[in-house]
């Protein structure tokens, strides 16, 4: 469940969870006169859940991670190659930024779930362009049509506009 790494995540969890709950204290503090609410919790009751959450998930990941580097304190070597997937999928988010408004969703989506797979090691053809295709329409047709946010369609627009 856990992984050797999952320590960096967890101090950051247990940061953000920390900063939450001091955002949540000046928050209620500045609106306690301010603000009349019949809400007994008041303003920050959400961040408050969330900052706790956030510790609570933090405190797991670096417990987790100490009792893996305890029990295997010499794992084997990675291998390498990581960065460069990062990079990579960093570089194909950058091409989807700009190309979004160009090109619109339909055309840029699958594109990318192309790239970001192919980076993580699939290469069965099949799965790729049915998940790119597939994940791409159902998510157009959900923000679309279900919630109506206006997407962009690019040179699709006569058709689909």
């Amino acid at each position: 469940m856990f992984k050797r790494e999952d320590w960096i995540f967890g101090l950051t969890s247990l940061a953000l969870g920390i900063g939450v709950l001091l955002y949540a204290e000046t928050l209620e503090a500045a609106t306690m006169n301010a603000v009349t609410s019949m809400d007994p919790s008041g303003p920050a009751a959400l961040p408050r859940i969330v900052g706790w959450l956030m510790l609570v998930i933090g405190a797991a990941h670096v417990a987790g991670s100490y009792l893996l580097i305890k029990k295997n304190p010499n794992p084997k070597p990675k291998k390498k190659g990581g960065s460069a997937r990062v990079i990579g999928i960093c570089i194909a988010c950058g091409a989807y930024y700009f190309l979004l408004e160009p090109l619109g969703y339909l055309l840029t989506t699958p594109c990318l779930i192309i790239a970001i797979m192919m980076s993580v090691g699939e290469r069965n053809a099949l799965r790729i362009l049915g998940t790119s295709i597939g994940a791409s329409a159902v998510l157009f047709c959900v923000f679309q049509y279900l919630l109506g946010v206006n997407m962009p369609l690019g040179p699709l627009s006569g058709l689909l506009g």
